[in-house]
């Protein structure tokens, strides 16, 4: 079945590439379209209330925005060659919580590494910016007045992201330190769970293609230092298996539920530069919530003005203090994990916390926050409160 499907996004954007990199794998044919489409201006824009993107259009009106939802809506319609969800228990909460850092706990880095090396890579940047203006019609003179500006306004970003002075020598030591470990499990094994992709890779190509693997900058550091977490990026972006290096390695995951031993590592990191940021988020929410018992359900899950997110606070990264930024969007993903522990029953519980426990993870699997939250109108809204047992 083809719906005729639209991705409006660009080469330059972070969470496209998410999407883009999954219609590759699956087989699923698409048509991408830059933001300045007259569609995207008239239609998308009127549906979803603000300027978001990726954002998926069937050819009958049909609109998805968000990543997950997107992938959701392909998987439940049986449009790919496979489902990115493992099957096992073990290996199914292993990729939601990949999924779930992959997706919020790299954004900083790639952030960082593209806006503060802006001279190094103005240029570059600069035409994927343009890139949308340029196709539908703007003049030189028009581009290079509009460029600096909208350029300095995601690079004005960085302080709210964390990005600081104080704290960038943290942040590339966390990025180089998961680099390394990306890379020693990228010889041995061509995905993150094995022989095939899940929701977990499409969550790391989030941060690791448009900014880290694909801006000049981190990307030269990347082809230098960590080649064959580059060959990772260059394989995601693949529409086949592109596993040439692995002959022998069948392009699926085992049928036992286990891991790669490469993979507990990076675990480990998640606990000792994640967690920490992801519990503030959680303390932050519930303490807004318990300030304003009155909110309704169906309200937007914010407390900004421009309903993206709450005023966050500092944690410690690798010794240091760092800004977090806390957004329901965070919480939704957050509870993908913890719906599924949550759902098991208590013999691949034991054994899943088992796995979490070696890692000094499973304080993640019991986070919650006291309400829950929803997708509605391709917003993040209040649902009703949680029950003592599903936080």
């Amino acid at each position: 079945m083809n719906p005729g499907i639209t991705i409006f996004g660009a080469p330059v954007g972070l969470y496209t590439g998410k999407v883009r990199c999954y219609l590759r794998k699956q087989g699923i044919p698409y048509v991408e379209a830059l933001p300045g489409d007259p569609r995207f201006q008239k239609i998308v824009l009127a549906a979803i209330g603000r300027f978001q993107n990726p954002v998926l259009m069937t050819d009958d009106g049909e609109i998805v925005q968000d990543t997950a939802d997107i992938i959701d809506w392909c998987e439940t319609r049986g449009l790919g060659r496979m489902s990115v969800y493992p099957e096992t228990p073990l290996q199914k909460l292993a990729a939601l919580t990949l999924d779930l850092f992959g997706g919020e706990g790299l954004v900083r880095a790639a952030m960082h590494y593209r806006w503060s090396f802006r001279s190094y890579q103005e240029r570059f940047i600069a035409h994927e910016f343009g890139l949308s203006m340029r196709a539908f019609g703007a003049s030189d003179a028009d581009m290079a007045a509009r460029i600096g500006p909208m350029m300095d306004y995601f690079n004005g970003h960085l302080p709210m992201l964390g990005v600081t002075a104080d704290a960038i020598p943290a942040i590339e030591e966390s990025y180089e330190a998961l680099a390394e470990l990306l890379n020693v499990h990228f010889r041995h094994h061509p995905y993150l769970l094995g022989g095939r992709p899940t929701c977990a890779d499409f969550g790391f190509i989030s941060s690791l293609w448009a900014h880290l693997g694909r801006d000049p900058y981190p990307a030269d550091m990347m082809k230098r230092r960590w080649t064959s977490l580059y060959r990772w990026v260059e394989r995601m972006n693949a529409n086949d298996p592109d596993t040439p290096e692995f002959p022998s390695y069948p392009y699926a995951l085992t049928g036992d539920d286990r891991l790669p031993e490469t993979l507990l590592p990076i675990f480990a990191h998640i606990a000792s530069d994640f967690l920490p940021e992801i519990s503030m988020a959680v303390d932050v929410i519930n303490a807004w919530l318990a300030a304003h018992p009155d909110a309704q359900g169906g309200q937007l899950a914010a407390s900004s003005p421009d309903g993206r997110g709450f005023k966050g606070r500092e944690f410690m990264l690798r010794g240091r203090p760092v800004l977090g930024h806390v957004s329901g969007y965070k919480m939704y993903m957050l509870q993908r994990v913890t719906d599924f522990h949550a759902g098991m029953d208590e013999a691949s519980r034991n054994m899943c916390r088992s796995y979490f426990d070696s890692a000094g993870l499973t304080p993640l699997l019991d986070l919650g926050v006291s309400r829950r939250i929803k997708r509605e109108n391709h917003r993040e809204v209040w649902g009703p409160p949680s029950l003592p047992s599903e936080l």
